[in-house]
């Protein structure tokens, strides 16, 4: 053997499972980087729902015709959350209508008739810190329903934007806990 050749029977074995080892682990970025660009698109892509198709059946024919559409899905105006809030603000309430009842000996009296205009005025009552109070840290801040009480203790839930200067026994949320429902949606 000449001075600075090398034995290629004696390192053979081992060149060659370290080509092999660098293939492999080529391979697998490869294969790993193509899978996980594959999958990034899948993953970030946005699906918009669709409604379903109707089935429509004419009074003058018997034949049905069935149309797509691809607009978006749309839900009841409330939600099982803006109810859930609904009901313990109005739970919230009933408490501190009952605490002021027990510190003063009556109900608090809004002081003016309800309305979007007078509602946070109208919890001053519930809400000053004189008294013994404050008997609520805040009124109910919502969008999505209307809550109202008066002198006698009642408390009613109403749709947005809904305000009524008397009470309204169909609304109120001692004798129909599900009111919210209602009144949300």
């Amino acid at each position: 053997m000449v001075d600075g050749e090398r034995d290629l029977k004696a390192e053979s074995p081992r060149g060659e499972v370290q080509r092999r080892g660098r293939t492999l682990a080529t391979a697998g970025f490869v294969i790993g980087t193509v899978v996980l660009l594959a999958a990034i698109p899948a993953c970030s892509s946005s699906s918009t729902p669709t409604s379903a198709p109707t089935a429509t059946t004419h009074p003058s024919s018997a034949s049905t015709s069935t149309t797509s559409s691809s607009s978006s899905v749309t839900f009841a105006q409330g939600s099982a959350a803006e109810v859930a809030d609904c009901q313990a603000d109005a739970e919230t309430i009933e408490t501190a209508l009952e605490a002021y009842m027990a510190e003063k000996g009556a109900y608090p009296s809004p002081p003016y008739p309800w309305s979007a205009a007078t509602y946070v005025a109208d919890f001053g009552p519930l809400t000053a810190g004189t008294s013994g109070g404050p008997f609520l840290h805040t009124p109910p801040s919502s969008n999505d329903y209307v809550i109202e009480y008066d002198s006698a203790g009642h408390l009613w839930i109403a749709p947005p934007g809904s305000f009524s200067a008397t009470y309204n026994p169909g609304q109120d949320f001692s004798v129909h806990p599900d009111i919210c429902e209602a009144a949300v949606h």
